[in-house]
């Protein structure tokens, strides 16, 4: 299925990439920052690093692309910047032109998230040639970087590590199992050479400060979502000469709130599903059809806390073993993850639905859209040194607060974070850029009401430091607040704070954003949803084809029979109006057909959490539209059979009746086949 069943046709080029001027002798440029002598080895204080052009490594994947507008290349950086005998490690990095002038050489650096989310791929080529990305390129250089040890770039360590739920057992367990693999997997890194110590967010701002030197920019803007933001108050303490402006959005603080720090989620998940119980609220169906999201979901979750469901057949890409175990933890943490998409919003009545009837055939259709798959371009060994280091440490106090204050919810978030996994294999010292930032830069910050792991009120907790920040909240929104409203108002912000960071932005347009129109009535079948999976899987309803050729084959024949034998002026025998009534037939059932495709896709594009429970109501039409057009070309069959013309004297047209009546037939039988029927 989604976000959302898909399915990527891929062309294959392969060509080098033309070369990228290097600007480093421009004089213009300022010198080179000045480094912490106390924590930069002095080996390192004069790195001057550059940047080499080389083939995109995805081109292979990529669609045709303008070398001179896609540039690859790679950066080398001292793998840990504190010893003077590091080792230089690779970090692809990849330039998007700006299809403007673009005389202020304005760039902007997009910071990725997780940690450990890749960012390179042919999906990025895709992605900035369409014509929703257009405004972004107009206004600046796009620069993306994978981060050390993740992606195209080097340093891999603790590469595909699962999840705690992917290890096929609870996942109390299932952390215990985590540890063993961590501390397994830094043992072999150490062995290796790799310096594990070094893959900190402190030298992540420091590579990113680097790839802005070696790419011959004076300034850029930053754009850093999630741990972006994290990476991003990192940079404006290492390289805050060259920051232009920064946009953060869905941001980690730096400090630890009342709240609690990082792993303090139950305030979060509070947040977020009590923004969509308002919106629940405020929708008179879903109040009707629903009530509290919240509450049911509790009851949920306590039903699997004492009774779990084993599903031992998932995809062992998505699960070690092909099983996964889904207690209250595992439920929690799907609906917690769910709540990240406001695209998914609208199926909440569906997941809920699913989860409580213990729906397993959804359940795993779910998982595979909301469990990361156990990723060999992810970067495990990054983000498990990076939150070691970085993250806001929670107190046994703070743990206590957040119990008393959410005493139900903390009993599946609990499990979510890193403390058990830092404290049993990698508790080392925290990372120098951990602390507020205070700054003149200008920074837009926005937020979505509705995000469960970085609620609005870690986005405001930075504002009163920032001179020049401004802040935007997102209504009905989930995580990534601005991407998730582009094109649109998102866009239309990100674009004008690009061009004019000190200019007070215009965010009327948030009136705009609409809260989601829940879809709590279906027509309850599984079939479209197996029908949609075979077509992904390359199993095709031949019959149905088949029948819809026939059918095409009559819409068309009739009428050039009929025209033809005006042409001619030939009287044939009459047959009572019976190839009129089979044209209309077989016009009514194509449209059925039509009609039934076209709901299905719209359900699996549109609630996709939707489709392994039913389909539209609206979809319904169709059966209707194929028993009407079945009904016309039966009736017209029995007028033609009892007419003077039928058989010899009408040969063709006597064969059409009988084949299109039958193809109408074969097509209702489909319909009815995918449950979306009365009966």
């Amino acid at each position: 299925m989604s976000h959302q069943l898909k399915i990527a046709f891929l062309a294959l080029l392969a060509f080098m990439t033309a070369p990228l001027a290097i600007s480093q002798v421009d004089p213009d440029l300022p010198a080179l920052p000045v480094l912490d002598p106390d924590r930069v080895h002095s080996n390192w204080l004069d790195f001057e690093p550059e940047f080499t052009p080389y083939v995109c490594p995805f081109h292979a994947q990529a669609p045709d692309y303008d070398p001179e507008e896609f540039r690859c290349g790679y950066v080398l950086v001292p793998e840990d910047r504190t010893k003077p005998d590091s080792r230089l490690i690779k970090l692809s990095v990849l330039k998007i032109q700006s299809t403007s002038e673009n005389p202020e050489r304005r760039a902007v650096m997009r910071l990725t998230g997780g940690p450990g989310g890749p960012s390179l791929g042919a999906g990025r080529i895709y992605a900035y040639q369409g014509a929703n990305t257009k405004e972004f390129r107009e206004v600046a250089d796009l620069i993306f970087f994978d981060q050390r040890g993740i992606g195209y770039s080097e340093g891999h360590f603790c590469r595909a590590v699962p999840r705690n739920f992917q290890f096929g057992v609870p996942i109390e367990e299932g952390v215990e199992r985590s540890k063993v693999a961590f501390e397994k997997c830094l043992e072999e890194a150490r062995a290796r050479g790799i310096e594990v110590d070094g893959y900190t967010t402190w030298q992540n701002a420091l590579d990113v400060r680097d790839i802005r030197i070696a790419l011959g920019y004076d300034q850029w803007t930053l754009f850093g979502v999630s741990y972006g933001t994290s990476l991003g108050q990192a940079i404006l303490h290492v390289d805050e000469e060259g920051v232009r402006a920064a946009i953060l959005d869905s941001v980690v603080p730096a400090t630890p709130l009342e709240t609690g720090g990082w792993e303090a989620t139950a305030y979060g998940f509070s947040s977020a599903l009590n923004a969509l119980d308002a919106d629940c609220a405020a929708d008179p169906a879903c109040a009707r059809d629903v009530g509290s999201f919240r509450e049911r979901f509790i009851k949920t979750f306590e039903a699997y806390d004492a009774d779990p469901i084993i599903m031992d057949s998932m995809d062992p890409g998505s699960a070690l073993n092909g099983t996964v175990v889904l207690d209250g933890d595992l439920a929690g943490g799907a609906v917690f993850q769910a709540l990240y998409s406001e695209t998914l919003y609208a199926d909440f009545p569906s997941l809920l639905t699913a989860l409580e009837s213990r729906d397993v055939e959804a359940i795993e259709a779910y998982f595979e859209v909301l469990g990361r798959p156990i990723d060999h371009a992810a970067g495990n060994g990054l983000e498990l040194v990076a939150n070691c280091r970085g993250a806001i440490k929670v107190s046994e106090e703070q743990f206590a607060e957040m119990r008393r204050a959410e005493p139900q919810l903390s009993n599946w978030t609990d499990t979510v974070g890193w403390v058990e996994v830092c404290d049993a294999v990698y508790d080392l010292g925290p990372d120098p850029t951990v602390k507020r930032v205070v700054t003149d830069v200008p920074i837009l910050v926005a937020a979505g009401t509705a995000d469960p792991i970085t609620p609005p009120n870690y986005s405001q907790s930075i504002m009163s430091d920032l001179a020049n920040g401004q802040y935007v909240e997102f209504p009905h929104t989930g995580h990534g607040a601005l991407f998730s409203h582009s094109p649109g108002c998102g866009q239309d912000l990100w674009v004008a704070f690009v061009k004019d960071p000190m200019a007070e932005l215009d965010t009327s347009c948030l009136a705009d954003v609409t809260a989601p129109k829940f879809l709590t009535r279906l027509i309850e079948t599984k079939a479209p949803y197996k029908f949609a999976r075979g077509l992904q899987s390359g199993a095709y309803p031949y019959g149905a084809i088949l029948a819809a050729v026939l059918l095409a084959i009559s819409v068309i024949m009739f009428p050039l029979g009929w025209t033809a034998r005006k042409l001619q002026g030939l009287n044939a025998p009459a047959m009572r109006h019976s190839r009129a009534i089979t044209w209309g037939g077989a016009l009514f059932t194509l449209g059925g057909l039509a009609w039934a495709i076209t709901q299905i896709l719209a359900t699996a594009t549109q609630h996709p959490m939707a489709l392994p429970l039913g389909v539209l109501p609206s979809t319904g039409l169709a059966f209707w539209l194929g028993l009407i057009g079945f009904a016309l070309t039966a009736f017209a069959l029995y007028r033609g059979a009892t007419s003077e013309g039928f058989g010899r004297r009408q040969l063709g047209a006597s064969i059409g009746l009988v084949v299109t009546c039958l193809a109408a037939l074969g097509a209702l039988i489909f319909l009815f086949s995918l449950g979306i029927g009365p009966f």
